[in-house]
C-alpha cells in the first residue's frame, strides 16, 4: 500500500471513532513543544473541517518557552490544563506526540485512550491496544504524520494557522530539518510552505524574552562541566521544564563536544534532556535505560528526555537521583572515566 492509500485507510478508521461523537479530547504531552502543539491543532482542525466534530486540547504542566507560548499565542492555539478538565466527560481520548504508559502526559492509568499518534520510540503496549494507533518512529515530527493527513483528507485549503504551526512543528523538531529529517519530513514541509505566515512565523522564531531567560544560560554555564566530547550542566531549581532542551540544545554546539546532559529539579520531579551529534547515538534507548525502575524517559538517535519523581520526605532525594541518572548516563556511552571540570 502506498502512502496516499495507507493515510486514506487511517483517515477512514479515524472516521468510524469520531462520527457523531460529541466532543474530543486531544492530550499532548507534558509542557508541549511546538511539535506537540502543531500536531494537537492540526487534528482539532481536521475534527472539525472534515466530519464536523468539536474537539479541547489540553495538556498537564506549562507552555513554558518563549516561542512555545507565543506560537500558542500568535496562532490562537486554544488550550486547557489537563487539571481544569474532567477527562471522563469525553467519549474519545486522542494523545498526539506522546503514548499512553509515557509517564508524560496527564492521562489517567485508568483510562485507555481510543486515538494515538505519535512519532516516538518506544511503541507501548497500551498504544497497541488503542482503537486507532500511527506511531511512525521514522518520521522525525508528529507535525509530518498530521501533515499528510490534511493533504490526503481532500481538503482543498488548509488554513493559514494551522500551515504555519506544523511548518513550525516541522522546523524545531528536525531543526531546521538537519537532524533526524526523513524524505517524508521534508515533503511536508515542501507541501506546507506556500501556505504558511511567514511574518508570523518569524515573531515566533525570535520573541521577546525575559531576564530569567538569560539568566538560565548564565546558569547553564556556570554549573557546566567538560572531559573531552562530553558536557554536563545540573541546573538545580528550575522555573520551566522545556527550558531543559533548549540548554541541551545550547551545549552540544560546543567544539569537539558529541554529547549534551541538562538535568534540574521542577515541582518535585528531576527533569532531563540530552543531545548527541551522532546519528545512531540510540539516545531515547540511553534514556530508557537511564530511568528504569525510576521513572519514565525516551527519545529518538539524536535527542532523548525523562522525568523522575522525588522523595519529598528526603531531602537528599534530589541528589541521590540526579547522581544515579548521570552514572547511569556515562555508563551507557562508555563515558564511566568522565573527570568533569568547570566550562
Amino acid at each position: 500500500m502506498n502512502a496516499d492509500n495507507e493515510n486514506k485507510a487511517f483517515l477512514e478508521k479515524l472516521e468510524q471513532i469520531v462520527r457523531r461523537k460529541r466532543k474530543v479530547l486531544i492530550l499532548t504531552h507534558d509542557n508541549p513543544d511546538p511539535d506537540a502543539l502543531a500536531s494537537a491543532f492540526a487534528l482539532k482542525y481536521l475534527l472539525h473541517a472534515k466530519w464536523k466534530v468539536g474537539s479541547l486540547i489540553a495538556f498537564g504542566g506549562i507552555i513554558g518557552r518563549a516561542e512555545n507560548a507565543t506560537m500558542a499565542r500568535l496562532l490562537k492555539i486554544e488550550t486547557k490544563n489537563a487539571g481544569e478538565i474532567n477527562i471522563r466527560d469525553f467519549s474519545v481520548v486522542a494523545l498526539v506526540d506522546t503514548q499512553p504508559g509515557t509517564g508524560n502526559n496527564a492521562l489517567p492509568r485508568s483510562i485507555d485512550p481510543e486515538i494515538v499518534i505519535d512519532h516516538h520510540v518506544p511503541i507501548y503496549s497500551r498504544t497497541l491496544k488503542a482503537p486507532f494507533h500511527d506511531i511512525r518512529t521514522d518520521y522525525g515530527s508528529t507535525s509530518s504524520i498530521l501533515t499528510e493527513y490534511l493533504k490526503d483528507a481532500g481538503l482543498h485549503h488548509i488554513d493559514r494557522k494551522v500551515a504555519t504551526a506544523l511548518l513550525y512543528g516541522i522546523k524545531s523538531d528536525t531543526r531546521d530539518l538537519g537532524r533526524e529529517t526523513t524524505p517524508q519530513d521534508m515533503a511536508a514541509y515542501l507541501y506546507l510552505y506556500p501556505q504558511v505566515l511567514f511574518k508570523i512565523l518569524s515573531r515566533i522564531e525570535h520573541p521577546k524574552v525575559s531576564r530569567c531567560y538569560f539568566k538560565t544560560f548564565e546558569l547553564t554555564i556556570n554549573r557546566a562541566v567538560i572531559d573531552k566530547e562530553v558536557v554536563i550542566s545540573d541546573l538545580g531549581s528550575i522555573r520551566k521544564p522545556d527550558s531543559l532542551a533548549e540548554m541541551a540544545d545550547f551545549l552540544v554546539r560546543l567544539e569537539g563536544v558529541k554529547w549534551s546532559l541538562c538535568l534540574g529539579e521542577f515541582r518535585g520531579s528531576i527533569y532531563f534532556s540530552f543531545r548527541t551529534t551522532k546519528r545512531q547515538g540510540y539516545a531515547g534507548f540511553i534514556a530508557r535505560k537511564m530511568v528504569q525502575g525510576l521513572g519514565s524517559g525516551g527519545g529518538h538517535n539524536m535527542t532523548a528526555g525523562g522525568k523522575v519523581d522525588l522523595d519529598p520526605k528526603d531531602e537528599g532525594s534530589y541528589k541521590t537521583k540526579a547522581d544515579m541518572l548521570v552514572s547511569r548516563f556515562l555508563k551507557e556511552i562508555k563515558r564511566t572515566d568522565f573527570k568533569g571540570e568547570k566550562l
